[in-house]
């Protein structure tokens, strides 16, 4: 036998012999992790865009364009070459031309399959390029059940001054069943969706998202896969920050644990190791609300620090007061009133009655939708009393008010 007939037998018997190697994952999951890793390069550019001339970028662009380039060179060449020397071989055993055919099948898969990969890329590239444009509601500030209309409510979080704000950003029917028409997705799948196409910074706030690494979801716990310079424990403030915005978003999850990328336990500054996971409580995180008075002119209603009350009591009657010059009561300093429990309903009395067309329209909406976000938090309803309107844009004010499904809400453009 010829030293070329054993040398082709030998790689005939190792191409034979190699593993099968498979890939469990839906290529759902493949794209939104890969996806996600993309937003968050994207993002870190753009935040030092804001130092360093577009030129700078250039090389950065031209380096990945001449990487992806020389790759499909490199695959292209590589194929040539395998079939030239195919053709050359006179003496090839009937495994090789085998080998070849089903080679040049792939090949044929792949050049068919190339004009939809470039187009799956364009579209990713488009959908990186352009920001989702969120439209406030205007009649009420948080969002309720019956303004859904059959949508979806995506729990956001707004970063300033190291404080976190909620919002709720409602995502019309149409686009959910566009963007998952497999079911109803969770709160890590919005979030992975949408978050680096919100631009934060139009809105007022610092652009902090998409977080940096990757979550994994073990049951009803959300590993966090942090890399070594995350910085979310640099001090005291970075680490609320962080907590806070992660029980803001996740609400569907009872608790989420932070590892390093490599999944070991992860060392936590001024905190030590973080063995257990820490709880989310959501949106039933027994808060009260205030005004936030945001860098972009804009009001709204936040928990303060997200400090937390034992009773529904305490918290109703803690909004009158304010602990700190970050926040201001929804409550106008000549007004009180009591917390009283009638039938199982918790019930707010006004000591003078008071008439909300004293107020700033917006004002008086804010101070009814304040009290109903605090008894949600506590998973219950709130009926306030004497007040000169029994009817105020949406609120029957004869009747508990309706339970609000999030504050500060925002409408999602379909465009």
């Amino acid at each position: 036998m010829s030293d070329r007939k054993k040398e082709e037998t030998s790689i005939d018997e190792l191409l034979q012999n190699m593993p099968k190697f498979t890939d469990h994952r839906s290529k759902e999951e493949v794209y939104n992790r890969v996806k996600i890793e993309i937003e968050a390069q994207v993002k870190e550019e753009k935040r030092k865009i804001m130092v360093m001339s577009f030129s700078k970028w250039m090389p950065f662009v031209v380096s990945v364009a001449a990487i992806l380039l020389l790759t499909f060179l490199v695959s292209s060449y590589t194929n040539q070459e395998e079939k030239s020397m195919s053709n050359d071989s006179t003496e090839q055993s009937e495994n090789l031309r085998t080998m070849d055919a089903k080679e040049e099948s792939e090949t044929v898969m792949e050049e068919d399959a190339a004009p939809q990969q470039a187009n799956e890329m364009t579209a990713m590239t488009k959908m990186l390029d352009t920001p989702i444009e969120l439209i406030p509601l205007h009649k009420t500030t948080s969002v309720y059940e019956e303004s859904i209309n059959g949508g979806t409510v995506f729990h956001f979080s707004l970063v300033e001054n190291a404080l976190t704000v909620p919002i709720s950003i409602i995502i019309p029917k149409e686009r959910m069943e566009a963007d998952f028409p497999d079911g109803t997705p969770t709160s890590l799948q919005l979030y992975e969706r949408y978050a680096a196409q919100i631009d934060e910074e139009a809105l007022g706030f610092m652009e902090y998202h998409p977080y940096k690494g990757y979550f994994v979801v073990e049951g009803n716990v959300l590993k966090h896969y942090l890399p070594n310079d995350h910085g979310y424990d640099r001090a005291s403030g970075s680490t609320t920050t962080y907590e806070q915005s992660l029980n803001e978003i996740f609400t569907d999850f009872d608790s989420i644990l932070p590892v390093n990328e490599d999944g070991t336990t992860i060392v936590w500054d001024q905190a030590g190791e973080i063995k257990e996971p820490r709880k989310l409580p959501g949106s039933s995180g027994h808060y009260n609300f205030y005004i936030y008075h945001a860098s972009n002119g804009e009001d709204y209603l936040s928990p303060s620090f997200g400090n937390t009350y034992k009773s529904l009591s305490e918290a109703l009657l803690a909004m009158k007061d304010v602990e700190n010059d970050f926040y201001t009561s929804v409550i106008p300093s000549n007004v009180s009133y009591t917390y009283s429990e009638q039938n199982g309903t918790a019930v707010v009395r006004f000591d003078e009655q008071l008439d909300l067309e004293a107020l700033d329209p917006f004002a008086a909406t804010r101070l009814i939708e304040a009290f109903a976000l605090t008894a949600a938090s506590f998973g219950e309803e709130v009926k306030l009393e004497n007040l000169v309107q029994q009817q105020w844009a949406e609120f029957d004010l004869t009747k508990s008010l309706p339970v609000p499904l999030g504050p500060n809400g925002f409408i999602m453009s379909d465009k």
